[in-house]
């Protein structure tokens, strides 16, 4: 597992990862969410896509094949953070 700074995430990743924090609602990491909760407008296959790279960067933990759940981790509320407002402008 890779810390994310090999590649560069897109913005639907940023995207992502803010909904899956804002659906956890404050709490501690990892908190489970479904998928089908976040609300992105975003075709399977993308979503699927920035799914994995974010897990891949262990940025989120996922349940499910094909993905139904996902838990934001502390390094991805760390990433989250040090992204500042790239993510809000997404």
């Amino acid at each position: 597992m890779t810390n994310g700074a090999d590649h560069k995430p897109s913005p639907l990743v940023l995207r992502l990862l803010r909904a899956v924090d804002e659906a956890a609602q404050g709490k501690k990491a990892p908190h489970w969410v479904a998928i089908a909760s976040l609300r992105l407008r975003v075709d399977q296959l993308r979503l699927e896509q920035a799914i994995a790279f974010a897990a891949r960067s262990g940025w989120l933990k996922v349940a499910g094949h094909p993905p139904v759940t996902v838990a934001l981790t502390e390094s991805g509320t760390r990433f989250i953070a040090e992204s500042g407002d790239q993510a809000e402008s997404v």
